[in-house]
This record gives C-alpha cells, structure tokens and sequence, in this order.
C-alpha cells in the first residue's frame, strides 16, 4: 500500500511507517507546499495512493467528484504526530486493507474509526 502524506502532516511519518512495509511519500517530496488538494487529489488517483491528512477538504472533493478513489485518511486529532496516533492509523491499515484498496473515507480519532464506502452520497 502507498500513501501520500499532505503537506498538513509531519514527515517522521514515513520513519514510522517504514518497518512496517508500508511506503509513505510527503507531498512536499512529491510537489509543491501550497499546491491546491485537487492536485494532491489527482496525483493519489493517478498513482493508486491512499492520501493521509488532517484536512477536511478531501471529504469536500471526493463528495462533489463522486469519486471511487484515491481513499482518504482523515486524522482527527489536534497533533497529527505517530506518537499519537500512529498505532491506530497501522491498526486501520493493517485491518481495512481491502476497502481503502477499493476506495473509502476514514475519519479516525484515538478511540475510534469510521469507514463510509466511496462514492459518497
């Protein structure tokens, strides 16, 4: 699995992610800080790449795309750091492999996920 990290997320995700196997690109590695979410968008679509934010704005354009993917993680905790919330966003990736492959939006706090199949309706 490939994910793309937004720019709202610090980088030492990918350390973290590493020894578990799973490939985690920043978007500053990719593009340009500042670059509008559609092109983060596109760019995830385009390279099957599960996108990781902090932004609410994915909702926004899976929403009005009706899109089947990219599926998009959504931290929602105030300090987006793996020491936080690390161990829960491998537990989602660990255990949702399948829908984020066919296309999801996952809002995930500490105590909690929840998973709503894409297109949105």
């Amino acid at each position: 699995m490939t994910l793309i990290l937004d720019e709202n997320l610090p980088p030492r995700w990918r350390e973290f992610l590493a020894p578990f196997g799973i490939i985690a690109t920043h978007w500053r590695d990719i593009g340009n800080i500042g670059d509008p979410d559609e092109i983060i968008f596109d760019y995830a679509c385009d390279h099957n790449a599960v996108i990781i934010t902090q932004d609410l704005d994915f909702t926004r354009i899976l929403a009005l795309r009706g899109a089947h993917l990219p599926s998009v993680v959504q931290l929602r905790v105030q300090c987006p750091t793996p020491e936080i919330i690390g161990q829960a966003l491998l537990s989602v990736l660990k255990n949702h492999r399948q829908q984020l492959q066919d296309g999801c939006l996952v809002s995930l706090d500490l105590n909690r996920h929840r998973i709503r199949l894409l297109p949105l309706h």
